[in-house]
């Protein structure tokens, strides 16, 4: 099973600050629990999928299809 995650842990991994991880809840932008609707707690999993979603392709990648 998972540890969950601090919004602190979540920001530090993110890499942004701990208002942005606030915002980006708000927004709905970022998945994340509140199990007794006050702290927000996060899955690494589900931050690792958010980080590595909307891959873009590299050129060499790219140029190696069209021949």
């Amino acid at each position: 099973m998972e540890k969950a995650l601090t919004v602190e842990a979540a920001a530090q991994f993110l890499g942004f600050k701990k208002s942005y991880v606030y915002k980006l809840c708000h927004l709905k932008k970022i998945p994340f629990y509140k199990p007794l609707g006050d702290r927000v707690y996060f899955r690494l999993s589900e931050l690792e999928a958010f980080v590595f979603r909307n891959r873009q392709a590299a050129s060499y990648e790219c140029e190696g299809g069209l021949k």
